[in-house]
């Protein structure tokens, strides 16, 4: 899904070898390229460089939506809390705005997504199923807020949450698409937006990397370097 990211300065690092027989090299490639996609690069280019992540576990609100669409965003919630249980972060859902940390959720019909967006601070492209916009520190590199855009009116069933449980991962930072994993639910090859209803295996492992083991800021050195000892643990 195309979206807008607040500009942030390139960071990029050198990466570090770490010697593995050829199985093992070969096996970490894709997986790197993975991580590497939507981790270190962001869609528009800007953002490029280095990890983007909450410091804090944010609130959850959905601020429009019938109740079916609630119940898939609870799912939605209860699976990415699952992918991050080894980790600090859990979110937190909430009726009412009581803090700053916020990821809100618009579950609403597309023609909707420029008045929503005006109000939010934002202008999302035309004709989009989902959009997700982040709002982060640019020196410190940690997301203090999240609006997602849902077209309620142009998805159905599996679709409706796939693309909500893409927003919503790509809301906690990993900001790239991916063509590496088809099973990814950031997956994107050229037409092929992916359908994935539930995060892949490198989608939650990736989760706990950068909940357990990254912080906001660092660049690919620490990455690489954080998957040769946590990715299998």
């Amino acid at each position: 899904m195309k979206r807008f990211l607040w500009s942030l300065i390139l960071v990029l690092t050198g990466c570090n070898e770490i010697p593995a027989s050829k199985t093992q090299r070969e096996f970490k490639k894709p997986v790197l390229r993975y991580l590497h996609d939507v981790l270190i690069k962001k869609e528009f280019g800007a953002g490029d460089g280095s990890v983007v992540r909450w410091i804090e576990s944010p609130e959850v609100i959905m601020m429009e939506g019938k109740e079916k669409h609630r119940k898939i965003f609870i799912g939605v919630v209860d699976q990415l809390n699952g992918a991050l249980k080894q980790t600090p972060m859990q979110l937190q859902i909430t009726d009412r705005l009581t803090g700053s940390r916020l990821i809100e959720v618009f579950m609403i019909p597309q023609s909707r997504f420029g008045e929503v967006g005006k109000k939010c601070g934002f202008n999302p492209p035309p004709n989009q199923h989902g959009f997700v916009w982040v709002r982060w520190n640019t020196k410190e590199k940690y997301i203090f807020r999240a609006t997602i855009l849902i077209a309620v009116d142009k998805l159905k069933a599996d679709m409706l949450q796939h693309v909500l449980l893409e927003e919503m991962t790509q809301a906690l930072g990993p900001l790239g698409d991916t063509a590496v994993i088809s099973d990814s639910v950031m997956y994107e090859k050229g037409r092929d937006h992916g359908k994935a209803p539930m995060l892949g295996e490198w989608d939650r492992r990736m989760l706990d990397l950068l909940y357990g083991h990254l912080n906001p800021g660092d660049g690919w050195s620490e990455v690489e370097t954080t998957f040769s000892r946590f990715w299998d643990k």
